[in-house]
């Protein structure tokens, strides 16, 4: 069964006093909670989530035709899905997770993300701060 993924950039002007004087504690379009939002689900049948503080991650690939690239990023927080056919990454800057819920008999994983400095997602599954991405490998 797959995994539902929910990613939320956390806005630092939300006011939860507004929110609960004004509109229910709800956000509301001049005080929202969130700059954005990712849903996806991660497919698979995994027999575990398991999380992976201050670690390495290598990006490989090829750009254009025989020119392979390898990237490694320091620091980052990874949820590793495990299945039976090898492991699934999601990847994230360390500084960039404030909290994140893990609910393995829902299958739901929500991350919450500040805004401490740009972060893209450049690829499915990865979210890396803008800076940190190379700039060669974009587009």
């Amino acid at each position: 069964m797959s995994y539902v993924v929910q990613v939320f950039l956390k806005n630092p002007g939300f006011s939860e006093e507004y929110a609960a004087e004004n509109h229910e504690g709800k956000d509301s379009p001049e005080n929202i909670r969130f700059e954005w939002e990712d849903e996806f689900a991660i497919r698979g049948e995994f027999s575990d989530v398991e999380t992976k503080r201050y670690e390495e991650y290598t990006l490989s690939g090829e750009q254009g035709e025989d020119k392979p690239f390898h990237v490694v990023f320091k620091d980052v927080f990874i949820f590793h899905f495990i299945s039976k056919e090898g492991i699934t990454p999601l990847v994230f800057p360390e500084s960039a997770v404030d909290e994140y819920v893990l609910n393995r008999e829902t299958k739901r994983l929500k991350v919450y993300l500040n805004d401490k400095e740009q972060i893209e997602n450049p690829i499915p599954g990865v979210y890396l701060f803008r800076k940190d991405f190379p700039q060669e490998l974009r587009d």
